[in-house]
């Protein structure tokens, strides 16, 4: 017997709040709630195609994109919300910047894109100023459209009237995964193949050898910095070595603590700097059969 597609929902948003001690709820198609509760936050322009950027294929839409407008108004704040497409199931999931969401989507035709059957966890959040605005728009989503500018893409979504009503982002600092070797730190050369990171941006995790000892630790992305990188809470072992491979190590975790972004350079390189988008890490990707 095939099952109403609403009560496969409300199983699975009681699902959803039994793992977050909450309450669900399946979305009101018929109440328009956008106005609610808007946040009062600075009005921004979605982004314009320009000789610099260009349009993208359907095949990018999939993966996870932080809300970056929502009604013309700019997503701020600690807890971003953010929307994956799983292109191999055709469901939504994420958050609507308290609550988690998923539901389904398709695109029948061209840009045409419909997002339905939206549920959602029911918790009480204070500071949820672009929850309802989140919910109502992803009701009204009729197309999109993909742009890419520099390494990031963004992702306008549409009504039935091709206005924007939700802008994405996503960061696209998949460049940085893999193994890499150190090759100058603060402008000096390094030639030393055991001094190598490997970067995991799926994860957020960091791990490799500081050219004495094991290090590992995490990384994070700012959704509101371009070619942002940031990497937090760096251990390593404490082996004695040379006094060469010492300097070095202290130099590279130190380094470390200070990038704020990442780039790439010519070569198979990258370019880490700092706040004020100085270079100080220069890495070379590794060939990891060798």
């Amino acid at each position: 017997m095939k099952m109403n597609i609403k009560y496969i929902n409300i199983i699975a948003c009681l699902a959803i709040a039994t793992a977050f001690s909450t309450s669900c709820s399946v979305f009101n198609k018929n109440k328009n709630t956008a106005n609610s509760s808007t946040p009062k936050t600075e009005t921004v322009k979605s982004p314009v195609t320009t000789p610099s950027q260009s349009a993208v294929s359907a095949e990018n839409l999939g993966g996870e994109w932080t809300i970056y407008t929502v009604g013309g108004k700019k997503v701020t704040g600690e807890n971003r919300p953010y929307i994956n497409f799983s292109m191999d199931d055709h469901r939504i999931y994420g958050s609507n910047g308290c609550n988690i969401i998923n539901g389904d989507f398709a695109t029948t035709s061209g840009t045409s894109l419909k997002i339905s059957n939206v549920i959602s966890t029911m918790m009480a959040c204070p500071d949820a100023a672009y929850e309802q605005a989140i919910n109502s728009g992803l009701d009204a989503v009729r197309s999109y459209a993909i742009i890419k500018k520099g390494h990031e893409f963004y992702l306008d979504l549409k009504n039935s009237n091709g206005i924007t009503v939700m802008t994405l982002r996503k960061h696209n600092m998949d460049f940085l995964n893999g193994t890499w070797e150190v090759k100058s730190i603060n402008g000096k050369e390094y030639n030393n193949p055991d001094m190598e990171m490997v970067i995991d941006i799926q994860e957020q995790k960091l791990h490799g050898n500081s050219g004495c000892n094991i290090m590992n630790g995490s990384l994070s992305i700012n959704p509101d910095k371009s070619n942002s990188i940031q990497f937090l809470d760096i251990a390593t072992t404490r082996m004695m070595c040379p006094e060469a491979n010492m300097k070095a190590e202290t130099a590279l975790l130190v380094a470390l603590e200070s990038v704020e972004y990442a780039k790439k350079g010519k070569n198979n390189t990258v370019i880490m700097s700092d706040k004020n988008d100085q270079p100080i890490i220069i890495l070379k990707k590794v060939n990891v059969e060798r």
